[in-house]
């Protein structure tokens, strides 16, 4: 027979990946939980991970299980969640990108629940997603939707885009910019330095595009892969750049970035609470869309 705790460690292997992250989760010892998935895997005659030096690399058997049992285990772990103020302890894997973590989730965290625990991993969604549909993430912080028939995405904001540049900027266009006719603004932005998140600048591209409708061509004198670094190096003088609202409103308010402008057909995007479809109805699931609903 089958014991639960068996499922319950390889679970969390196949999770985090090595039998020491696993032992962690579960409370137990290393030799506890290489012994359960041993024994899993003679019970079922077939290997369920590849053991590396560095990491316990699923199989195809593993994968299949996983599929076929992370649900099912989950729910009866929450029982207890319903009939008990007891709870047993768990942690939650987040994937997010860091800029929106830092900014508007880690001060809404539950600071008195000492029986939540919270791993963070930073990433772009195309990276994210796919380590929460293997079960390595139990939520991501998504900036678009990627299709996958076992994963859900709930709204939780709407991102708007404005066009910053340093404090105490003045900028030569005739004062009270015209919403009908930027193209002088634009004409003297492609003269400036800019600051851009990749080489692909794919946040200034789609800005420029719908504000201006043309194509942006400039060679970005910084190149910084994280929107906060991008902000206080406009504060610092480098140069403009276009970043969400949530970001910057507060340092325009502060005089330490100046609006330059914030265009009347807004360039938005959605920012979604993804997690696997099989797993709404756990508890951490639903705390942490509780936690950060739609505002």
């Amino acid at each position: 027979m089958i014991n639960f705790e068996w499922y319950r460690s390889f679970i969390e292997v196949y999770r985090v990946g090595t039998v020491s992250g696993a032992a962690q989760v579960l409370h137990l010892t290393q030799p506890a939980v290489s012994q359960h998935v041993a024994a899993l895997e003679s019970a079922l005659g077939n290997p369920l991970f590849q053991r590396t030096p560095r990491r316990m690399l699923p199989t195809e058997a593993g994968q299949r299980l996983y599929t076929q049992v992370a649900g099912a285990i989950e729910k009866l772990e929450s029982v207890p969640h319903k009939n008990s103020t007891a709870e047993t302890p768990q942690t939650i894997r987040i994937g997010t990108p860091p800029e929106y973590f830092t900014e508007r989730m880690l001060d809404r965290l539950p600071r008195d629940d000492h029986r939540t625990f919270y791993t963070v991993q930073f990433g772009l969604t195309s990276e994210l997603i796919p380590q929460l549909k293997a079960g390595k993430l139990d939520i991501v912080i998504a900036t678009q939707k990627i299709t996958l028939s076992d994963i859900e995405y709930q709204l939780l904001f709407e991102e708007t885009f404005w066009l910053v540049g340093p404090p105490n900027l003045e900028i030569p266009i005739a004062e009270g910019i015209s919403q009908a006719d930027l193209n002088p603004l634009a004409q003297w932005l492609l003269t400036q330095q800019w600051i851009a998140y990749s080489e692909e600048l794919p946040i200034a591209r789609r800005f420029w595009r719908v504000v201006f409708g043309r194509r942006i061509d400039v060679q970005p004198k910084l190149i910084i892969p994280d929107l906060r670094a991008i902000r206080q190096a406009v504060a610092s003088g480098f140069g403009f750049s276009i970043l969400p609202d949530y970001l910057c409103e507060d340092w325009v308010k502060e005089n330490r970035l100046t609006l330059v402008l914030k265009p009347e057909q807004a360039v938005t995007n959605r920012i979604f609470l993804a997690f696997r479809k099989s797993e709404r109805q756990l508890p951490k699931i639903k705390r942490m869309l509780e936690l950060y609903q739609l505002e």
